[in-house]
Protein backbone atom coordinates (compact mmCIF):
# COMPACT_ATOMS: atom_id res chain seq x y z
CA UNK A 1 0.00 0.00 0.00
CA UNK A 2 3.56 4.89 -0.88
CA UNK A 3 3.47 5.27 -0.27
CA UNK A 4 0.89 2.81 3.59
CA UNK A 5 0.29 4.13 6.68
CA UNK A 6 -1.15 9.15 11.49
CA UNK A 7 -3.96 8.12 11.66
CA UNK A 8 -6.25 10.84 12.59
CA UNK A 9 -6.61 8.63 13.66
CA UNK A 10 -4.97 7.45 11.04
CA UNK A 11 -3.45 7.31 8.02
CA UNK A 12 -1.62 5.41 6.10
CA UNK A 13 -3.32 1.04 5.83
CA UNK A 14 -2.17 3.07 3.65
CA UNK A 15 -0.94 -1.16 2.89
CA UNK A 16 -0.15 1.26 1.54
CA UNK A 17 1.01 4.11 1.11
CA UNK A 18 2.04 3.88 2.04
CA UNK A 19 2.83 3.47 0.44
CA UNK A 20 1.63 -0.73 0.89
CA UNK A 21 2.18 2.23 -0.42
CA UNK A 22 5.14 4.39 -0.22
CA UNK A 23 3.00 7.18 0.97
CA UNK A 24 0.17 6.64 3.38
CA UNK A 25 -2.41 9.25 3.97
CA UNK A 26 -2.27 10.84 7.43
CA UNK A 27 -5.96 11.33 7.79
CA UNK A 28 -7.64 8.28 9.13
CA UNK A 29 -7.88 6.09 6.09
CA UNK A 30 -7.25 2.56 7.26
CA UNK A 31 -4.19 0.42 6.52
CA UNK A 32 -3.02 -3.03 7.09
CA UNK A 33 -3.25 -4.21 10.62
CA UNK A 34 -4.40 -7.00 12.83
CA UNK A 35 -8.06 -6.19 13.35
CA UNK A 36 -8.87 -5.48 16.98
CA UNK A 37 -12.11 -4.86 18.80
CA UNK A 38 -10.95 -4.23 22.35
CA UNK A 39 -8.38 -7.04 22.17
CA UNK A 40 -6.24 -8.51 19.46
CA UNK A 41 -8.12 -10.88 17.23
CA UNK A 42 -8.52 -12.02 13.68
CA UNK A 43 -9.17 -9.74 10.74
CA UNK A 44 -12.84 -9.00 11.40
CA UNK A 45 -14.63 -6.33 13.37
CA UNK A 46 -17.59 -8.14 14.88
CA UNK A 47 -18.19 -11.87 14.95
CA UNK A 48 -21.87 -12.21 14.14
CA UNK A 49 -22.87 -14.07 11.04
CA UNK A 50 -23.61 -11.93 8.03
CA UNK A 51 -27.08 -11.71 6.60
CA UNK A 52 -27.66 -10.89 2.99
CA UNK A 53 -30.02 -7.98 3.47
CA UNK A 54 -31.48 -6.11 0.56
CA UNK A 55 -30.72 -2.69 -0.78
CA UNK A 56 -28.12 -2.09 1.92
CA UNK A 57 -25.89 0.97 1.39
CA UNK A 58 -22.63 1.50 3.26
CA UNK A 59 -21.72 5.13 3.96
CA UNK A 60 -17.94 5.27 3.84
CA UNK A 61 -15.43 8.07 4.25
CA UNK A 62 -12.88 8.67 1.49
CA UNK A 63 -9.96 10.41 3.18
CA UNK A 64 -8.15 11.37 -0.04
CA UNK A 65 -8.74 11.43 -3.76
CA UNK A 66 -8.37 8.15 -5.65
CA UNK A 67 -5.09 8.59 -7.46
CA UNK A 68 -5.07 5.52 -9.70
CA UNK A 69 -7.63 3.18 -11.22
CA UNK A 70 -4.83 1.21 -12.90
CA UNK A 71 -3.70 -1.78 -10.83
CA UNK A 72 -0.25 -1.58 -12.43
CA UNK A 73 0.27 1.97 -11.17
CA UNK A 74 -1.55 2.13 -7.82
CA UNK A 75 0.63 2.98 -4.84
CA UNK A 76 -1.64 4.68 -2.32
CA UNK A 77 -4.16 3.34 0.16
CA UNK A 78 -7.32 4.80 -1.34
CA UNK A 79 -6.50 3.47 -4.81
CA UNK A 80 -5.75 0.12 -3.20
CA UNK A 81 -9.13 0.06 -1.45
CA UNK A 82 -11.10 0.83 -4.61
CA UNK A 83 -9.17 -1.69 -6.70
CA UNK A 84 -9.38 -4.40 -4.03
CA UNK A 85 -13.15 -4.10 -3.88
CA UNK A 86 -13.51 -3.92 -7.64
CA UNK A 87 -11.15 -6.76 -8.50
CA UNK A 88 -10.25 -10.36 -7.75
CA UNK A 89 -6.78 -11.83 -8.10
CA UNK A 90 -5.86 -15.49 -8.30
CA UNK A 91 -6.28 -15.55 -4.52
CA UNK A 92 -7.97 -13.18 -2.07
CA UNK A 93 -7.22 -12.78 1.62
CA UNK A 94 -10.06 -14.22 3.67
CA UNK A 95 -11.41 -13.00 7.00
CA UNK A 96 -8.72 -15.10 8.70
CA UNK A 97 -5.98 -13.20 6.79
CA UNK A 98 -5.10 -16.35 4.82
CA UNK A 99 -5.16 -16.50 1.01
CA UNK A 100 -8.34 -18.14 -0.31
CA UNK A 101 -9.01 -19.24 -3.92
CA UNK A 102 -10.58 -16.45 -5.95
CA UNK A 103 -10.20 -16.49 -9.74
CA UNK A 104 -7.96 -19.52 -9.25
CA UNK A 105 -9.92 -22.58 -8.19
CA UNK A 106 -6.85 -24.66 -7.33
CA UNK A 107 -3.08 -24.60 -7.59
CA UNK A 108 -0.21 -27.09 -7.57
CA UNK A 109 3.38 -26.49 -6.47
CA UNK A 110 6.38 -28.38 -7.85
CA UNK A 111 8.58 -30.42 -5.54
CA UNK A 112 11.33 -27.78 -5.62
CA UNK A 113 8.69 -25.14 -4.72
CA UNK A 114 9.61 -23.02 -7.73
CA UNK A 115 6.73 -23.67 -10.13
CA UNK A 116 3.10 -22.83 -9.39
CA UNK A 117 0.37 -24.07 -11.72
CA UNK A 118 -2.98 -22.36 -11.24
CA UNK A 119 -6.27 -23.65 -12.60
CA UNK A 120 -8.81 -20.87 -13.06
CA UNK A 121 -12.42 -21.49 -12.11
CA UNK A 122 -14.99 -21.58 -14.90
CA UNK A 123 -17.45 -18.79 -15.44
CA UNK A 124 -15.44 -15.86 -14.06
CA UNK A 125 -16.49 -12.77 -15.99
CA UNK A 126 -15.35 -9.24 -16.53
CA UNK A 127 -17.95 -6.55 -15.94
CA UNK A 128 -18.50 -6.36 -19.72
CA UNK A 129 -19.31 -10.08 -19.86
CA UNK A 130 -15.97 -11.28 -21.27
CA UNK A 131 -14.42 -14.37 -19.67
CA UNK A 132 -11.41 -13.85 -17.40
CA UNK A 133 -8.58 -16.00 -18.77
CA UNK A 134 -5.04 -16.92 -17.84
CA UNK A 135 -3.84 -14.53 -20.55
CA UNK A 136 -5.41 -11.65 -18.61
CA UNK A 137 -3.04 -12.37 -15.74
CA UNK A 138 0.00 -12.79 -17.96
CA UNK A 139 -0.79 -9.57 -19.81
CA UNK A 140 -1.30 -7.58 -16.59
CA UNK A 141 1.88 -8.86 -14.96
CA UNK A 142 3.99 -8.18 -18.06
CA UNK A 143 2.42 -4.75 -18.42
CA UNK A 144 3.37 -3.90 -14.83
CA UNK A 145 6.90 -5.12 -15.51
CA UNK A 146 7.27 -3.27 -18.81
CA UNK A 147 9.76 -0.41 -18.28
CA UNK A 148 7.50 1.87 -20.33
CA UNK A 149 4.72 1.45 -17.75
CA UNK A 150 7.02 2.77 -15.00
CA UNK A 151 5.16 0.85 -12.30
CA UNK A 152 6.57 1.59 -8.85
CA UNK A 153 5.30 -1.81 -7.75
CA UNK A 154 6.93 -3.77 -10.57
CA UNK A 155 9.40 -5.13 -8.03
CA UNK A 156 6.68 -7.03 -6.17
CA UNK A 157 6.49 -9.26 -9.25
CA UNK A 158 10.09 -8.80 -10.34
CA UNK A 159 11.57 -9.95 -7.05
CA UNK A 160 9.90 -13.36 -7.23
CA UNK A 161 9.09 -14.34 -10.84
CA UNK A 162 11.94 -15.73 -12.92
CA UNK A 163 13.11 -13.35 -15.65
CA UNK A 164 10.89 -10.52 -14.40
CA UNK A 165 13.58 -8.25 -12.97
CA UNK A 166 15.64 -8.58 -16.13
CA UNK A 167 12.68 -7.53 -18.29
CA UNK A 168 11.80 -4.66 -15.98
CA UNK A 169 15.38 -3.36 -15.99
CA UNK A 170 15.69 -3.58 -19.77
CA UNK A 171 18.29 -6.34 -19.57
CA UNK A 172 15.93 -9.09 -20.71
CA UNK A 173 12.89 -9.61 -22.90
CA UNK A 174 9.25 -10.21 -22.02
CA UNK A 175 9.55 -13.66 -23.61
CA UNK A 176 12.06 -14.63 -20.90
CA UNK A 177 9.61 -13.95 -18.07
CA UNK A 178 8.55 -17.36 -16.75
CA UNK A 179 4.78 -16.99 -17.12
CA UNK A 180 3.04 -19.54 -19.32
CA UNK A 181 -0.59 -19.93 -20.41
CA UNK A 182 -1.00 -23.46 -21.83
CA UNK A 183 -4.73 -22.79 -22.16
CA UNK A 184 -7.33 -20.23 -21.08
CA UNK A 185 -7.74 -21.77 -17.63
CA UNK A 186 -4.12 -22.62 -16.82
CA UNK A 187 -1.43 -20.23 -15.60
CA UNK A 188 2.06 -21.58 -14.93
CA UNK A 189 4.56 -19.39 -13.06
CA UNK A 190 8.19 -20.18 -12.24
CA UNK A 191 9.83 -18.33 -9.35
CA UNK A 192 13.42 -17.25 -8.79
CA UNK A 193 13.50 -18.76 -5.30
CA UNK A 194 11.05 -20.64 -3.09
CA UNK A 195 8.67 -17.98 -1.78
CA UNK A 196 6.42 -19.20 1.03
CA UNK A 197 4.19 -16.11 0.83
CA UNK A 198 3.65 -16.24 -2.95
CA UNK A 199 -0.07 -17.03 -2.69
CA UNK A 200 -0.49 -13.94 -0.53
CA UNK A 201 1.29 -11.91 -3.19
CA UNK A 202 -1.24 -13.02 -5.79
CA UNK A 203 -3.90 -11.28 -3.70
CA UNK A 204 -2.03 -7.98 -4.05
CA UNK A 205 -3.17 -5.23 -6.39
CA UNK A 206 -0.28 -5.41 -8.87
CA UNK A 207 -1.10 -9.09 -9.48
CA UNK A 208 -4.70 -8.36 -10.53
CA UNK A 209 -5.65 -9.31 -14.12
CA UNK A 210 -6.33 -6.87 -16.95
CA UNK A 211 -8.27 -7.51 -20.14
CA UNK A 212 -5.74 -7.00 -22.95
CA UNK A 213 -8.28 -6.25 -25.67
CA UNK A 214 -9.97 -3.63 -23.49
CA UNK A 215 -6.69 -2.00 -22.42
CA UNK A 216 -5.58 -1.68 -26.05
CA UNK A 217 -8.98 -0.40 -27.14
CA UNK A 218 -8.89 2.31 -24.47
CA UNK A 219 -5.34 3.35 -25.31
CA UNK A 220 -4.23 6.44 -23.38
CA UNK A 221 -7.68 6.69 -21.81
CA UNK A 222 -7.27 3.36 -20.01
CA UNK A 223 -7.88 3.86 -16.27
CA UNK A 224 -8.34 7.61 -16.74
CA UNK A 225 -11.40 7.17 -14.56
CA UNK A 226 -13.56 4.42 -13.03
CA UNK A 227 -15.48 3.93 -16.29
CA UNK A 228 -12.26 3.32 -18.20
CA UNK A 229 -11.47 -0.03 -16.60
CA UNK A 230 -13.16 -3.41 -16.36
CA UNK A 231 -13.97 -5.06 -13.03
CA UNK A 232 -14.00 -8.73 -12.07
CA UNK A 233 -14.52 -8.33 -8.31
CA UNK A 234 -17.36 -7.82 -5.82
CA UNK A 235 -18.13 -4.21 -6.78
CA UNK A 236 -18.06 -1.84 -9.74
CA UNK A 237 -17.36 1.87 -9.37
CA UNK A 238 -20.38 3.52 -10.89
CA UNK A 239 -19.36 7.16 -10.45
CA UNK A 240 -16.53 9.25 -9.07
CA UNK A 241 -15.97 12.95 -8.46
CA UNK A 242 -12.47 13.80 -7.15
CA UNK A 243 -13.95 16.72 -5.23
CA UNK A 244 -16.83 14.84 -3.62
CA UNK A 245 -16.47 11.04 -3.61
CA UNK A 246 -18.05 8.22 -5.53
CA UNK A 247 -20.31 5.19 -5.61
CA UNK A 248 -19.57 1.48 -5.91
CA UNK A 249 -22.36 -1.01 -6.60
CA UNK A 250 -22.42 -4.77 -6.35
CA UNK A 251 -21.09 -6.41 -9.51
CA UNK A 252 -23.81 -8.57 -11.05
CA UNK A 253 -21.14 -10.36 -13.12
CA UNK A 254 -19.09 -11.36 -10.05
CA UNK A 255 -18.64 -15.13 -9.74
CA UNK A 256 -19.27 -15.03 -5.96
CA UNK A 257 -21.97 -12.33 -5.97
CA UNK A 258 -24.35 -14.41 -3.83
CA UNK A 259 -21.92 -13.99 -0.93
CA UNK A 260 -21.68 -10.21 -1.22
CA UNK A 261 -24.20 -8.67 1.16
CA UNK A 262 -23.62 -4.95 0.65
CA UNK A 263 -25.26 -3.66 -2.51
CA UNK A 264 -23.93 -0.13 -2.59
CA UNK A 265 -21.04 1.88 -1.11
CA UNK A 266 -21.38 5.64 -1.01
CA UNK A 267 -17.96 7.26 -0.62
CA UNK A 268 -17.81 10.80 0.75
CA UNK A 269 -14.57 12.75 0.40
CA UNK A 270 -13.92 14.05 3.93
CA UNK A 271 -10.34 15.08 4.62
CA UNK A 272 -10.77 16.37 8.17
CA UNK A 273 -11.57 14.01 11.02
CA UNK A 274 -13.58 16.55 12.97
CA UNK A 275 -15.90 16.83 9.98
CA UNK A 276 -15.99 13.05 9.65
CA UNK A 277 -16.99 12.71 13.31
CA UNK A 278 -19.84 15.18 12.83
CA UNK A 279 -21.05 13.19 9.82
CA UNK A 280 -20.79 9.95 11.80
CA UNK A 281 -22.80 11.37 14.70
CA UNK A 282 -25.48 12.55 12.27
CA UNK A 283 -25.61 9.06 10.67
CA UNK A 284 -24.08 10.22 7.39
CA UNK A 285 -21.12 7.85 7.83
CA UNK A 286 -21.18 4.28 9.15
CA UNK A 287 -17.62 4.33 10.46
CA UNK A 288 -14.86 6.83 11.00
CA UNK A 289 -11.44 7.08 12.54
CA UNK A 290 -11.03 9.55 15.40
CA UNK A 291 -8.14 11.73 16.45
CA UNK A 292 -6.08 11.46 19.62
CA UNK A 293 -7.90 14.17 21.54
CA UNK A 294 -11.21 12.40 20.89
CA UNK A 295 -10.07 9.00 22.17
CA UNK A 296 -10.65 9.85 25.84
CA UNK A 297 -14.20 10.87 25.00
CA UNK A 298 -15.07 7.69 23.14
CA UNK A 299 -12.77 4.96 24.50
CA UNK A 300 -15.55 3.43 26.63
CA UNK A 301 -18.23 3.84 23.96
CA UNK A 302 -19.62 0.50 22.66
CA UNK A 303 -19.07 1.78 19.11
CA UNK A 304 -15.34 2.38 19.75
CA UNK A 305 -12.87 0.13 17.90
CA UNK A 306 -9.10 -0.16 17.79
CA UNK A 307 -6.53 -2.22 15.94
CA UNK A 308 -2.75 -2.17 15.74
CA UNK A 309 -1.42 -1.87 12.22
CA UNK A 310 1.70 -3.34 10.66
CA UNK A 311 2.34 0.22 9.54
CA UNK A 312 5.17 2.65 10.11
CA UNK A 313 5.03 6.40 9.60
CA UNK A 314 8.45 7.97 9.19
CA UNK A 315 10.25 10.98 7.79
CA UNK A 316 12.55 10.57 4.81
CA UNK A 317 15.49 12.77 3.85
CA UNK A 318 16.34 13.60 0.26
CA UNK A 319 20.02 12.79 -0.14
CA UNK A 320 20.03 14.50 -3.53
CA UNK A 321 19.48 17.79 -1.70
CA UNK A 322 22.85 19.49 -0.92
CA UNK A 323 21.98 19.92 2.75
CA UNK A 324 20.47 16.48 3.31
CA UNK A 325 23.45 14.87 1.57
CA UNK A 326 25.33 15.59 4.81
CA UNK A 327 25.09 12.57 7.11
CA UNK A 328 25.53 14.57 10.30
CA UNK A 329 22.62 16.82 9.37
CA UNK A 330 20.52 13.72 8.67
CA UNK A 331 21.47 12.20 12.02
CA UNK A 332 20.46 15.41 13.78
CA UNK A 333 17.09 15.31 12.03
CA UNK A 334 16.71 11.61 12.86
CA UNK A 335 17.20 11.84 16.63
CA UNK A 336 16.19 15.45 17.17
CA UNK A 337 12.59 14.84 18.27
CA UNK A 338 11.00 12.76 21.03
CA UNK A 339 8.84 9.87 19.77
CA UNK A 340 7.47 9.14 23.24
CA UNK A 341 6.05 12.65 23.44
CA UNK A 342 4.80 12.40 19.86
CA UNK A 343 2.72 9.31 20.58
CA UNK A 344 1.79 10.16 24.17
CA UNK A 345 0.99 13.86 23.85
CA UNK A 346 0.16 14.46 20.18
CA UNK A 347 -1.37 11.27 18.79
CA UNK A 348 -2.77 9.82 22.03
CA UNK A 349 -4.26 6.88 20.14
CA UNK A 350 -2.20 3.89 21.28
CA UNK A 351 0.36 4.17 18.48
CA UNK A 352 3.83 3.07 19.54
CA UNK A 353 6.98 5.22 19.27
CA UNK A 354 9.26 3.91 16.52
CA UNK A 355 12.97 3.39 17.05
CA UNK A 356 13.45 0.97 14.15
CA UNK A 357 12.01 0.39 10.66
CA UNK A 358 10.20 -2.98 10.73
CA UNK A 359 7.12 -2.87 13.01
CA UNK A 360 6.60 -5.03 16.09
CA UNK A 361 4.77 -8.28 15.53
CA UNK A 362 6.30 -9.26 12.20
CA UNK A 363 7.87 -12.71 12.18
CA UNK A 364 11.53 -13.05 13.09
CA UNK A 365 14.07 -15.82 13.78
CA UNK A 366 13.65 -18.81 16.08
CA UNK A 367 10.21 -18.02 17.41
CA UNK A 368 10.97 -14.36 18.08
CA UNK A 369 9.46 -11.41 16.32
CA UNK A 370 11.79 -9.44 14.10
CA UNK A 371 11.68 -6.55 16.56
CA UNK A 372 12.46 -8.80 19.54
CA UNK A 373 15.52 -10.10 17.69
CA UNK A 374 16.72 -6.72 16.44
CA UNK A 375 15.75 -4.38 19.26
CA UNK A 376 15.92 -0.65 18.64
CA UNK A 377 18.24 0.06 15.71
CA UNK A 378 18.05 3.87 15.83
CA UNK A 379 20.50 5.89 17.89
CA UNK A 380 19.04 6.97 21.25
CA UNK A 381 16.97 10.15 20.94
CA UNK A 382 19.40 12.37 22.84
CA UNK A 383 18.94 16.15 22.40
CA UNK A 384 22.57 16.80 23.31
CA UNK A 385 23.89 14.34 20.75
CA UNK A 386 21.43 15.65 18.15
CA UNK A 387 22.85 19.16 18.64
CA UNK A 388 26.39 17.82 18.27
CA UNK A 389 25.48 16.18 14.95
CA UNK A 390 23.86 19.44 13.80
CA UNK A 391 26.90 21.53 14.72
CA UNK A 392 29.26 19.12 12.91
CA UNK A 393 27.06 19.23 9.84
CA UNK A 394 26.97 23.03 9.86
CA UNK A 395 30.77 23.11 10.13
CA UNK A 396 31.13 20.68 7.21
CA UNK A 397 28.69 22.67 5.07
CA UNK A 398 30.35 25.95 5.96
CA UNK A 399 27.00 27.60 6.63
CA UNK A 400 23.84 27.28 8.68
CA UNK A 401 21.28 25.79 6.30
CA UNK A 402 17.56 26.47 6.16
CA UNK A 403 15.52 23.30 6.74
CA UNK A 404 12.05 22.81 5.24
CA UNK A 405 9.68 20.12 6.50
CA UNK A 406 7.17 18.82 3.94
CA UNK A 407 3.88 17.25 4.98
CA UNK A 408 0.27 16.61 3.93
CA UNK A 409 -2.79 18.79 4.41
CA UNK A 410 -4.55 16.91 7.20
CA UNK A 411 -5.09 17.81 10.83
CA UNK A 412 -2.95 14.94 12.13
CA UNK A 413 -0.13 15.76 9.73
CA UNK A 414 -0.21 19.40 10.83
CA UNK A 415 -0.14 18.41 14.49
CA UNK A 416 2.87 16.17 13.89
CA UNK A 417 4.85 18.64 11.82
CA UNK A 418 4.21 21.44 14.33
CA UNK A 419 5.48 19.18 17.11
CA UNK A 420 8.61 18.24 15.13
CA UNK A 421 9.27 21.90 14.31
CA UNK A 422 9.03 22.78 18.00
CA UNK A 423 11.35 19.91 18.95
CA UNK A 424 13.96 21.00 16.40
CA UNK A 425 13.70 24.55 17.75
CA UNK A 426 14.22 23.30 21.31
CA UNK A 427 16.87 20.65 20.66
CA UNK A 428 18.80 22.00 17.65
CA UNK A 429 18.22 25.71 17.99
CA UNK A 430 16.84 26.03 14.47
CA UNK A 431 13.64 27.47 13.03
CA UNK A 432 12.58 24.95 10.38
CA UNK A 433 10.05 26.06 7.81
CA UNK A 434 6.87 24.05 7.30
CA UNK A 435 5.54 23.29 3.82
CA UNK A 436 2.00 21.87 3.88
CA UNK A 437 0.65 20.61 0.58
CA UNK A 438 -1.96 18.25 -0.81
CA UNK A 439 -1.52 14.51 -0.62
CA UNK A 440 -1.27 14.38 -4.42
CA UNK A 441 1.38 17.10 -4.56
CA UNK A 442 3.38 15.48 -1.76
CA UNK A 443 3.56 12.30 -3.86
CA UNK A 444 4.54 14.19 -7.00
CA UNK A 445 7.23 16.16 -5.22
CA UNK A 446 8.70 13.02 -3.70
CA UNK A 447 8.91 11.49 -7.16
CA UNK A 448 10.73 14.60 -8.42
CA UNK A 449 12.98 14.71 -5.31
CA UNK A 450 11.63 18.20 -4.70
CA UNK A 451 11.91 18.24 -0.90
CA UNK A 452 14.43 18.20 1.95
CA UNK A 453 12.65 16.23 4.67
CA UNK A 454 9.23 14.75 4.08
CA UNK A 455 7.02 13.70 6.95
CA UNK A 456 4.38 12.55 4.46
CA UNK A 457 5.74 9.00 4.26
CA UNK A 458 4.36 5.79 5.64
CA UNK A 459 4.53 2.13 4.75
CA UNK A 460 2.18 -0.72 5.49
CA UNK A 461 2.98 -4.38 4.95
CA UNK A 462 2.16 -5.71 1.49
CA UNK A 463 2.77 -9.28 2.67
CA UNK A 464 3.59 -11.02 5.93
CA UNK A 465 7.38 -10.84 5.98
CA UNK A 466 9.93 -8.18 7.05
CA UNK A 467 11.11 -8.08 3.44
CA UNK A 468 8.02 -6.04 2.59
CA UNK A 469 9.67 -3.18 4.51
CA UNK A 470 13.33 -3.73 3.72
CA UNK A 471 12.79 -3.91 -0.04
CA UNK A 472 11.48 -0.32 0.19
CA UNK A 473 15.01 1.14 0.32
CA UNK A 474 16.63 -0.94 -2.43
CA UNK A 475 18.39 1.25 -4.97
CA UNK A 476 16.04 0.17 -7.76
CA UNK A 477 12.85 0.28 -5.68
CA UNK A 478 10.21 2.57 -7.11
CA UNK A 479 9.29 3.50 -3.54
CA UNK A 480 12.77 4.73 -2.64
CA UNK A 481 12.56 8.45 -3.35
CA UNK A 482 15.42 9.45 -1.07
CA UNK A 483 18.50 9.11 -3.29
CA UNK A 484 19.83 6.50 -0.84
CA UNK A 485 21.88 3.81 -2.58
CA UNK A 486 24.10 1.41 -0.67
CA UNK A 487 25.74 -1.60 -2.28
CA UNK A 488 26.03 -3.53 0.99
CA UNK A 489 22.37 -2.92 1.81
CA UNK A 490 21.27 -4.00 -1.66
CA UNK A 491 23.38 -7.16 -1.46
CA UNK A 492 22.06 -8.15 1.96
CA UNK A 493 18.45 -7.70 0.89
CA UNK A 494 18.96 -9.55 -2.39
CA UNK A 495 20.82 -12.37 -0.63
CA UNK A 496 18.03 -12.62 1.94
CA UNK A 497 15.47 -12.88 -0.85
CA UNK A 498 17.36 -15.88 -2.23
CA UNK A 499 18.31 -17.54 1.08
CA UNK A 500 16.44 -20.73 1.96
CA UNK A 501 17.87 -20.99 5.49
CA UNK A 502 15.46 -18.92 7.59
CA UNK A 503 17.95 -18.15 10.36
CA UNK A 504 20.56 -16.87 7.89
CA UNK A 505 17.91 -14.93 6.05
CA UNK A 506 16.78 -13.15 9.21
CA UNK A 507 20.37 -12.27 10.15
CA UNK A 508 20.84 -10.67 6.74
CA UNK A 509 17.67 -8.61 7.11
CA UNK A 510 18.61 -7.48 10.62
CA UNK A 511 22.01 -6.32 9.37
CA UNK A 512 20.37 -4.51 6.47
CA UNK A 513 18.00 -2.66 8.79
CA UNK A 514 20.95 -1.48 10.88
CA UNK A 515 22.54 0.11 7.78
CA UNK A 516 19.49 2.33 7.34
CA UNK A 517 20.18 3.91 10.71
CA UNK A 518 23.95 3.99 10.38
CA UNK A 519 23.33 6.04 7.24
CA UNK A 520 20.42 8.03 8.75
CA UNK A 521 18.14 7.28 5.82
CA UNK A 522 14.91 7.85 7.72
CA UNK A 523 13.52 9.46 10.85
CA UNK A 524 11.12 6.95 12.44
CA UNK A 525 7.97 8.43 13.95
CA UNK A 526 5.51 5.78 15.13
CA UNK A 527 4.00 2.36 14.54
CA UNK A 528 0.37 3.02 13.98
CA UNK A 529 -2.66 2.09 15.99
CA UNK A 530 -6.01 2.92 14.45
CA UNK A 531 -8.99 3.87 16.58
CA UNK A 532 -12.44 4.89 15.52
CA UNK A 533 -16.18 4.48 15.77
CA UNK A 534 -18.33 1.93 13.96
CA UNK A 535 -22.08 1.61 13.81
CA UNK A 536 -23.27 -1.58 15.54
CA UNK A 537 -25.20 -2.72 12.45
CA UNK A 538 -21.99 -2.86 10.36
CA UNK A 539 -20.81 -6.46 10.69
CA UNK A 540 -17.76 -8.39 9.51
CA UNK A 541 -15.67 -5.33 8.72
CA UNK A 542 -12.54 -7.07 7.44
CA UNK A 543 -9.02 -5.72 7.75
CA UNK A 544 -5.74 -7.54 7.27
CA UNK A 545 -2.21 -7.31 8.71
CA UNK A 546 -0.85 -6.82 5.19
CA UNK A 547 -2.00 -5.99 1.70
CA UNK A 548 -4.82 -3.71 0.55
CA UNK A 549 -7.88 -3.20 2.69
CA UNK A 550 -10.55 -2.78 3.96
CA UNK A 551 -12.32 -5.56 2.07
CA UNK A 552 -16.06 -4.95 1.88
CA UNK A 553 -16.83 -8.29 0.24
CA UNK A 554 -17.40 -9.93 3.63
CA UNK A 555 -19.23 -7.05 5.34
CA UNK A 556 -22.97 -6.69 5.90
CA UNK A 557 -25.44 -4.16 7.28
CA UNK A 558 -28.02 -5.62 9.64
CA UNK A 559 -30.96 -4.44 11.69
CA UNK A 560 -31.89 -0.81 12.25
CA UNK A 561 -29.81 1.80 10.45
Amino acid sequence: MDERIPAEVRHAFRKASLTRRGFLRMSGGAVAGAAVLGTTGCGIFGGEESGQGGGKTLLRRLSTEVRYFDSALATDERSFEILLNGMDGLYRLGPDDQPQPAVAETHEVSEDELTYTFTLREGVKWSNGDTVTSQDFKFAWLRALDPDTASEYAYIIGDVVKGATEFNSGEGSRDQVAIETPDERTLKVTLVNPTPYFLSLTAFTTYFPQNEAYVREQGEQYAAGPRNILYNGPFVMQSYDPAAGGTMVRNDQYWDRDNVAIERIEYKLVKELNTALQLYESDQLHLTEISGDQVARFKDDPEFWRYVAFTHFFGVMNQEDPVMANKNIRKAMMIGFDRNKLTGQVLQDGSEPAFAFVPPGMAGPEGQTFREAGGNTMLPQDPGQAKQFWDRGVQELGRTPQITLLTQDSSTARDIITFVQQQYREHLGIEAEIDITTFENALDRAERRDYQISFASGWGADYGDPMTFLAYFLTNSGSNRTGFSNARYDQLVKDAQAEADEAKRMRMMLEAEKILFDEAVLAPEYFEAVVGLKKPFLKDFTKHPYGPDPDWKYASLEGDQ
